[in-house]
Parts: C-alpha cells; sequence; structure tokens
C-alpha cells in the first residue's frame, strides 16, 4: 500500500458512508420538494442567507405558531431552534403581536427617538447586573463589536481576550478560535474563522482556555495591554457548555485586579437562563453586558449594558471625543415595543423560568437516555432551557478541545435533517437546541423519542457506528 494511501477497510467505509449521505440527502429533498425548489432556485449563495445550518438544503418555513413552525410543503415541526433561541415565548405570542400592530399604526422608523426605546431600556436594566447605562443595537454581533470599542476607550489599550470556543459575532475582533484551536490548551493561539480576516487582528487577539485556570496567568501575563475579557457562562454555539462557576468568580477577580474590563456575552442566556441571565444566576456583576435574541421579541437587536463610566464614553467629552456606535435602524420602534411585550409576558409569569428550566433538564435526561438506547456514543451538554448534543464522544465536555479527538463531526451535521424527516426543527453542525414558554413535558417527549427514531435510522444507514 503507498505511503499516506487509506487502508481498504477504511476507504470501503468512508465510500458506504457516502453512499449513505447521499441516499439520505435525496430522500430529504424528496419529502421536501418544495424547500428544495425554493434553494434550487434562489440567488442567494447556498439557497439561503444560512444555509450553512441546514442538510441537506435549507428548509423554507412557511409560518409558526406557538412551539410549532410549517415548512412550504405543509409539514408541521416542533421547533427547537426557535430563531436561533430568540423566541422564548414561542411564535406569536398574543403580546408581542399586539405591540407590534399598535406600533405599526403609528408607524415603523423615524430615526429619532420613541418612549418604547426608554421603557425597554429600563425594563432591562432593572434586571442586568451592574446594569447602569443601556445602548440598543442591531445584533449581537454589533453588541460585542461596541463592547470591545468602549473597553479600548476606557482603558487605552488594544488587545481583546476571548475563549475558545466562545462565539461573539462574526466582525473581524472577535471571529477567532471558535470552532478551530491551535497551540497547547494552556496557551493557545488566535486562529482565524473566516477567509478575509487580516492576519493583523491575530497581534490584537488573546485567545484564552476555556474552564482552564491557565486563561488568569494568560489575563495578568497581557494585563498592560489588554483592554476587556470577553466571556460567554455557556457557550451556546459550542453547544451548550457550561463554565464551571468558581472559576467563572475567579476569572472576575482577576480582571479587577488587572485593571481589565469584565464582559459577560449574554446574548443567547440574556433573559432566557433567567431575568439576570447567566450573570444573575452565578452572582457575578459585569462591568459589560452584551444582549440581544430575547430582548427584541423576534425582531433585530442587539444591546450593551454596563456601568455609567463606560457607557457614558458615547457622549461627547469636553474635547468633543467620544465613543462613536451607530446604525440606522438602531432602536427602531417596533423593535422596542416587540422586545418590551416580550420580556413583560416572561418576567410577569412567576414560574416561567423554573418551567423552562424543568423542560430543559427533562430533555437532557431524556437525549441521554435515548443515545444510550440506541448504542450510540454521545454527550449532552447546555443549562436551563438550552441544550447542546455532541455525538462520538464521552465524558463530561469542559472545552471545545474536550469533544475533538472522538467527535463525528459528519454525525452532528446530519442529525438536524434526519430529525426533520422526524418532525423536529434544529440546526447543525452545532447541535444547539432551544425550549419556550409554548413547549410543554408532552412535547420534549416528542422530541426525545424523534432523537430516538433519527439515531437509528442513521445507524442502520450506516451513518453511525
Amino acid at each position: 500500500m503507498a505511503r499516506g494511501a487509506m487502508p481498504e477497510t477504511a476507504s470501503s467505509q468512508a465510500c458506504a458512508r457516502d453512499g449513505a449521505v447521499e441516499g439520505a440527502g435525496a430522500t430529504l429533498r424528496a419529502l421536501m420538494p418544495e424547500s428544495a425548489a425554493a434553494a434550487a432556485s434562489s440567488p442567494v449563495p447556498g439557497g439561503f442567507t444560512r444555509a450553512r445550518f441546514f442538510w441537506p438544503m435549507p428548509v423554507c418555513i412557511d409560518r409558526g405558531d406557538g412551539p410549532f413552525v410549517w415548512d412550504l410543503d405543509g409539514h408541521r415541526h416542533i421547533d427547537c431552534l426557535l430563531g436561533f433561541g430568540t423566541m422564548i415565548l414561542g411564535h406569536r405570542h398574543p403580546a408581542v403581536i399586539s405591540a407590534v400592530q399598535r406600533q405599526l399604526a403609528r408607524g415603523t422608523h423615524f430615526g429619532a427617538t420613541t418612549n418604547p426605546e426608554r421603557e425597554l431600556a429600563e425594563t432591562i436594566l432593572a434586571n442586568v447586573p451592574g446594569g447602569e447605562r443601556i445602548v440598543f443595537l442591531n445584533s449581537g454581533t454589533e453588541a460585542t463589536l461596541a463592547a470591545v470599542r468602549v473597553a479600548r476607550a476606557a482603558t487605552g489599550r488594544v488587545k481583546i481576550a476571548k475563549f475558545e470556543g466562545g462565539w461573539h459575532g462574526w466582525h473581524d475582533y472577535l471571529l477567532h478560535s471558535f470552532m478551530r484551536h491551535a497551540g497547547p490548551e494552556r496557551q493557545p493561539e488566535a486562529v482565524p474563522e473566516s477567509l478575509g480576516i487580516p492576519t493583523a487582528m491575530g497581534e490584537v487577539i488573546v485567545s484564552l482556555p476555556f474552564n482552564h485556570p491557565a486563561a488568569f496567568d494568560l489575563i495578568r501575563q497581557h494585563a498592560n495591554d489588554l483592554a476587556g475579557v470577553i466571556f460567554e457562562g455557556v457557550q451556546g454555539s459550542a453547544g451548550g457548555l457550561a463554565a464551571d462557576a468558581e472559576w467563572l468568580m475567579q476569572l472576575q477577580q482577576t480582571c479587577r485586579q488587572a485593571g481589565v474590563i469584565f464582559i459577560c456575552d449574554e446574548v443567547i442566556t440574556g433573559f432566557r437562563l433567567g431575568p439576570g441571565g447567566i450573570a444573575g444566576k452565578l452572582g457575578l456583576e459585569p462591568d459589560l453586558t452584551t444582549l440581544g435574541k430575547a430582548i427584541g421579541g423576534g425582531f433585530p437587536v442587539g444591546a450593551l449594558a454596563g456601568r455609567t463610566d463606560l457607557l457614558d464614553l458615547i457622549e461627547p467629552n469636553a474635547g468633543g471625543d467620544r465613543v462613536l456606535l451607530a446604525g440606522t435602524f438602531s432602536a427602531n420602534p417596533v423593535t422596542m415595543v416587540a422586545g418590551k411585550a416580550q420580556l413583560d409576558a416572561l418576567l410577569d409569569d412567576p414560574v416561567a423560568f423554573e418551567l423552562l428550566d424543568a423542560l430543559g433538564e427533562r430533555m437532557r435526561c431524556g437525549l441521554t437516555e435515548a443515545m444510550s438506547d440506541a448504542g450510540v456514543a454521545g454527550a449532552v451538554a447546555g443549562v436551563g432551557s438550552l441544550w447542546g448534543l455532541h455525538l462520538g464522544v464521552e465524558g463530561p465536555l469542559r472545552s471545545v478541545r474536550s469533544p475533538a479527538p472522538n467527535g463525528d463531526p459528519t454525525g452532528d451535521r446530519l442529525l438536524a435533517g434526519y430529525l426533520l424527516g422526524e418532525g423536529v426543527l434544529m440546526a447543525a453542525p452545532v447541535h444547539l437546541g432551544f425550549l419556550s414558554t409554548c413547549h410543554t413535558e408532552h412535547l420534549v417527549d416528542e422530541v426525545i423519542d424523534a432523537h430516538g427514531r433519527a439515531l437509528a435510522k442513521m445507524k442502520a444507514d450506516g451513518i453511525l457506528g
């Protein structure tokens, strides 16, 4: 056999798996011909702006109601994607729809401020730890970009530290070391995750190991050049990997001692894990907090909240200098009223977060059992009403490095496609799921059963061993 050639048995297995993948994709396309046709005829690359999350083609949704969505072919799916976590009350919640309709009658966009901006700001700041001031933007990506700029302006330093596995949007400054990693775990290298990112960006990014004490030494080592450290208490886009509570408390203390801005990215976890997000759950008080998703009620939104002295840097000083943040649609009144209505409905329900947490725990336990029953190796991570399923791994998942040696990226990607055939909408390759207040124990059990059927079919098709 030639050097570097694949052994014949492994090559045969790979070919068989490729054939199984192609066959399964053809079956799904035949099941949803309208979605397949829409994707094939679309001028958008891949058929859909976010096509990378779906296999074998982007499913085209026609409508949603409560915990369900219907695709163009009329199939109903239990929605565990929920607009990537945005729709925490489910689709078409009456309070949100009513608030939006009232605002539409007044107008959709003015440029000048409106009362709904102040009202949503007050609701958020009453719940976010350390929140004294807030500015609204249009996405979570804009929120983290704003946090980077404010931290640099406040400290006069240039570098920003982030953790491996952390997703903080797609801008150049933080789109490093998300899925990829390099260097020793105790001193990781910043790895760009996209074409088009200048290599010079690596000079101002400090990559840190998640859930590892070596992160504290690196922060102290770079303190003189380090403006801020941004983190997720639960790395949602890494599949629900949770930080240890004591480790996060030490992280906060280290940043305080080093004079580094402590930035909590709550775009996914804000108002999902509780009124105060992960920070409120663990007793943290960030200097800056980024928000998005749930605070917009289904409309585009981002926000940066935090200490008065930091947020007031956006106001011109005596010399006329300031942190410039902009956006034509920032604080759009339709988004503001939708977000206020969603948060009010959530916060006014005394058992909402308790029920969401209980449903999430039921899901994680049930999925663990479903994998065991199917004879499939895997682990389930997550906190509260979000979870991540990782195929081909064993044991607790503490960082993106831990599943890498034994993970099954092909299986992870295809599972969401198989679940579409079982009436469940999720995304891939990161198998991250969300629940809403509209979901019930019965629906959670249906999703668990659907996973069991999907895993069994993947084994029968030769995709899972």
